[in-house]
């Protein structure tokens, strides 16, 4: 009995085998990918892998990401509701210091964990940051379009010699101070630059332009908006790719900034050229900004990440929260004095040097502060936006090509000086291009450009201040 009850588990053992090896897949994955000779392309084990891995790289990156995008549309929605005109992003940022101060004094461990909990995330927006900013360049054909040539040439003698003479005397004024005072420099804790990009990069947005190009070139006018706009946001991020992977002595010259929205331009007159509608157009809806109920375009997309690299400004700056108290009085005399000089000297170049009209003259005497802050300073002064709005992002361009240029020339090394001098100078578009290439001085360059825009508001706000801002450009 014994042998036939063993010749039958055997049989049916043998059968069990063939029924699951006459399924490929069930093979394949019982061989734990290996299909007799090579490797399958399919592996249980393997996926499984990569999804666990997957899932732990950018895990911890989308969670930080989300959270801060939630928070900053709720800070959005808050501001709203109260008619808070100042920006919701950077009330937020100086919220998440207070907050992680708070955690650092009931529970230093606890404040430092949630530092290494925000690390990846971090990272990411560091990463990317530059990206974030692009859209306002690329854009500023639209800016200037109805500005006289004689005048446009006048705003960028203003530009051209205003931004410097602002990024020298904020990094002096930080550097008097700190000798005044006689706070020895401290070393910042280091900080690591953001990972180069991976060949996947490269070639996934190259995929998804050649995808979406190929379908925006079979359809021209009929073209899909998710044709126009996956083509037009793969391109920009091409553009930043390119940028960055450039030899260093082209990116001397040419910021990752610069090129990227030059490829974002050339990409637009693509754009209009293959739907029919023309380059002006295109451009008009590459950042709607949701004007009259329009769709967002590839500017949107990556603007409406904006506030997360705000936010998250608060976290680089806790991180050097010795190193800022230890330089707090170079720090706030920094700001409050690059405010003071670049509204008053824009305002003097303007109007008694160069003749600019008054409206001109006013619109750009808050170009160094960021777009959401210059337009209520342009407007307590009865000047129009989009000519200040125009002055911020010429400031900004030519300040993310140039600063850290200058202040090397200039002999200036240390982070704390570069940092704030270069929010000064050229607000959010300076911050971003510092961000790859100088981690350490970012968090100095983050704050000031903070406080360097609460500055500028409270000043412009000040009657003595508004009726000599006025006097001077009468």
């Amino acid at each position: 009995m014994a042998p036939n009850v063993a010749e039958a588990r055997a049989w049916i053992s043998a059968w069990r085998r063939k029924r699951r090896f006459a399924n490929p897949l069930a093979e394949m994955m019982a061989k734990g990918g290996s299909g007799g000779r090579g490797s399958s392309p399919f592996s249980l084990s393997g996926a499984l892998s990569s999804l666990a891995a997957a899932a732990t790289e950018y895990g911890p990156k989308l969670a930080l990401v989300g959270t801060l995008f939630a928070c900053d549309s709720a800070l959005k929605a808050g501001a709203k509701e109260v008619g808070l005109s100042f920006p919701p992003a950077l009330v937020g940022m100086l919220l998440i210091i207070a907050a992680l101060s708070a955690l650092g004094a009931a529970s230093p461990r606890a404040a430092d964990r949630a530092q290494q909990l925000a690390a990846p995330g971090l990272d990411w927006v560091s990463r990317w940051l530059p990206l974030f900013y692009v859209p306002s360049l690329v854009v500023l054909p639209l800016a200037v379009r109805g500005i006289p040539g004689s005048d446009l040439a006048k705003m960028l003698a203003v530009v051209v010699l205003g931004m410097p003479a602002t990024l020298l005397a904020t990094a002096a004024v930080a550097v008097a101070i700190r000798s005044a005072a006689k706070t020895p420099l401290g070393a910042p804790p280091p900080s690591d630059a953001p990972a180069p990009f991976s060949r996947r990069h490269y070639v996934g947005w190259g995929a998804v332009a050649a995808c979406s190009g190929a379908a925006l070139a079979a359809s021209g006018p009929a073209a899909a908006p998710q044709a126009v706009l996956l083509f037009s946001l793969a391109s920009t991020v091409l553009g930043y790719l390119a940028g960055v992977a450039a030899p260093a002595a082209f990116r001397a010259v040419v910021h990752p900034v610069i090129s990227c929205a030059a490829a974002a331009n050339a990409a637009v007159a693509l754009v209009g050229a293959a739907t029919g509608r023309g380059y002006e157009a295109a451009l008009a809806s590459y950042l709607t900004k949701g004007a009259g109920g329009a769709a967002a375009g590839a500017g949107d997309v990556l603007m409406s990440l904006l506030g997360v690299v705000i936010l998250s400004y608060g976290f680089r700056i806790h991180a050097q929260r010795g190193l800022i108290a230890r330089h707090r009085l170079e720090i706030g005399g920094a700001a409050v004095g690059s405010a003071a000089f670049s509204m008053f000297a824009t305002a003097a170049a303007a109007r008694q040097v160069l003749g600019l009209s008054p409206e001109i003259s006013r619109a750009l005497v808050p170009r160094s502060v960021t777009v959401a802050l210059a337009l209520p300073i342009a407007e307590a002064l009865g000047a129009p936006a989009s000519i200040a709005a125009a002055g911020v992002v010429l400031t900004g361009l030519l300040g993310a090509n140039c600063a850290q240029a200058l202040l090397d020339a200039a002999g200036y090394r240390d982070p704390i000086a570069r940092g704030l001098a270069t929010a000064g100078a050229a607000h959010g578009l300076g911050t971003a291009a510092l961000a790859r290439s100088e981690p350490d001085a970012l968090p100095f360059c983050a704050l000031g450009y903070a406080l360097i825009g609460v500055a500028a508001t409270v000043l412009a706000s000040l009657p003595p201040v508004t009726a000599a801002l006025l006097a001077i450009t009468a």
